[in-house]
């Protein structure tokens, strides 16, 4: 795959799971409590820095939530700093959609917005199970630190 492709995967990659059209090609942005890791809210330095599909072990999961059809969950982190097998901040990104059973247990007055959020990926696999998520793996990897907010 060509570089400008990568690049161009990598941005949108970003701003799905930051909401924002501020990281631009060869620059970096802060973001401020961005990703949720074990009910803790971290930042990031969101950065147009993709690789090539690595190995497994390489990589932590990052669940995105900017396309699930409702607004105001974060994206949800597996690992965070300290955890024995934190990677750095170097993503596998999963898209998560709210299935229809999902939207009326997390938006019940119907006003397109959660109205709690889930905090840990343990969170998101349970709501998975439980029919409210659908979650599907994108092949997008890309690296961003995660910060204590």
């Amino acid at each position: 795959m060509n570089r400008q492709i990568v690049l161009s995967l990598v941005t949108a990659c970003t701003m799905i799971l930051f909401g924002t059209g501020s990281v631009l090609a060869g620059s970096a942005t802060k973001v401020d409590k961005a990703i949720w890791a074990h009910g803790t809210i971290y930042g990031t330095i969101a950065t147009p820095t993709s690789f090539n599909l690595p190995p497994v072990q390489s990589t932590d999961t990052i669940y995105s939530f900017m396309l699930s059809g409702l607004t105001g969950q974060r994206s949800v982190s597996e690992s965070a700093p300290g955890d024995r097998n934190y990677n750095g901040g170097r993503w596998s990104v999963k898209v998560v959609l709210f299935t229809d059973q999902g939207k009326a247990i997390h938006d019940p007055d119907n006003d397109g917005a959660v109205n709690f959020e889930l905090t840990s990926a343990e969170k998101v696999l349970e709501h998975e199970a439980l029919g409210h998520l659908t979650i599907m793996d994108t092949s997008i990897y890309f690296e961003c630190p995660l910060l204590k907010s």
